[in-house]
């Protein structure tokens, strides 16, 4: 884990509320894996003081790219930084990783969460197994992240709640498709996440949990699930949990 004072080089509206942030950071770079987050100082001034929680979506030499929703005050100052400029970033966090065994893996993303499985979608291709990623939002203008799913070169397939792209309905539908020698890896809303889990499908399943997060390295107890174990620290013990362990 380090603290940085990390380079703007770009930072672009892509779509919606939807943004991307790459920074040179290379102290931190080297050392990330799928699961890994960053805490960021979304401003340079004491207001706000805290930092925020985002995936490390991809990796690109030294630099880190990071998709993020403008959602509030933070993000809107975050939003506001210019190529050029510096902001802190503590990382790599996290100690919860993703399954890598079998051969077949679906990998499902609501709205932004998609970042939070990007990493592991190009480590299992690497590794020789199959990869498809499931992406779904409200409307075609929560799919955002689709142009780099095609630059990757990935197979995937859309879903939107109002059918404005791709299939129309709920990402979960997609599992009744897929025998249960696909591995299921998950991140998105809470609501999701718990619809997957109480499909008992019989499929493994592995989600990577989004949690307001005050410090990142488990020491405020801000950001803690209720697990079968009790009480498990997102930023610490996770953020990725099997979907038997978590209790929503």
């Amino acid at each position: 884990m380090k603290d940085i004072l990390a380079l703007v080089e770009e930072n672009t509206h892509i779509a919606g509320r939807l943004y991307l942030l790459k920074v040179l950071a290379p102290e931190i770079a080297k050392d990330i894996k799928a699961g890994h987050f960053v805490m960021v100082k979304v401003s340079n001034s004491l207001d706000p003081m805290g930092r925020r929680a985002f995936a490390v979506a991809d990796v690109r030499g030294d630099s880190l790219l990071i998709f993020y929703d403008l959602v509030g005050r933070g993000t809107k100052l975050l939003s506001e930084l210019k190529k050029g400029e510096r902001l802190w970033l503590l990382g790599p966090l996290g100690k919860g990783l993703f399954s890598y065994e079998g051969d077949k893996h679906l990998l499902l993303g609501g709205g932004v969460g998609l970042a939070g499985l990007t990493l592991l979608g190009k480590e299992l291709r690497k590794m020789g197994k199959m990869v498809l990623f499931v992406y779904a939002g409200r409307s075609k203008e929560h799919l955002g992240m689709e142009d780099w799913l095609k630059e990757e070169g990935f197979d995937y397939i859309l879903y939107t709640e109002d059918g404005s792209k791709g299939r129309k309905g709920l990402i979960t539908e997609v599992l009744k498709e897929f025998d249960t020698s696909w591995m299921v890896h998950a991140c998105g809303p809470k609501g999701m996440l718990r619809a997957l889990k109480n499909m008992k499908t019989g499929h493994s399943m592995y989600f990577s949990l989004e949690s307001r997060m005050a410090c990142g390295w488990g020491v405020c107890l801000g950001c803690v699930v209720q697990t079968r174990e009790g009480y498990k620290r997102v930023c610490y013990e996770g953020p990725v949990f099997s979907s038997e362990e978590v209790i929503f």
